[in-house]
């Protein structure tokens, strides 16, 4: 791409409930579809999590507080609160952090129980 948008690189990952591009624009940027009935996330943070709920339904978790979103919306989550997502309808996200991508992902494992529990139907 253009290199005056500052794109570095690009990255597709593909599972069960769909796909993750994760876009490097001076910045982590990722393109999340997710398939109806399917979950995500499971990790908290050391900053602020942005995601617009660019098409579609999802509940979404922050701490003990479960939301239904419909697009569009915006959704904010605070540094160190643990989070996951559960698409009502097939949905499209945008996201990005404060900071860049941890690596290894700091997850939390109440919540990843849950989402790994989750069989594709």
């Amino acid at each position: 791409m253009d290199d005056k948008m500052g794109l570095i690189d690009e990255e597709i990952r593909c599972d069960f409930r769909g796909w993750v591009k994760i876009m490097r624009v001076n910045k982590d940027y990722l393109l999340i579809f997710t398939k109806k009935g399917c979950k995500r996330g499971g990790e908290i943070h050391i900053g602020w999590q942005y995601n617009v709920l660019i098409e579609g339904q999802a509940y979404w978790t922050i701490g003990n507080e479960k939301i239904l979103y419909k697009a569009p919306a915006l959704i904010l989550t605070l540094p160190h609160m643990p989070h996951m997502m559960e698409s009502i309808t097939d949905t499209l996200i945008l996201e990005w952090r404060q900071y860049p991508l941890e690596d290894p992902v700091n997850y939390y494992e109440p919540f990843r129980k849950i989402i790994l529990g989750k069989k594709h139907e």
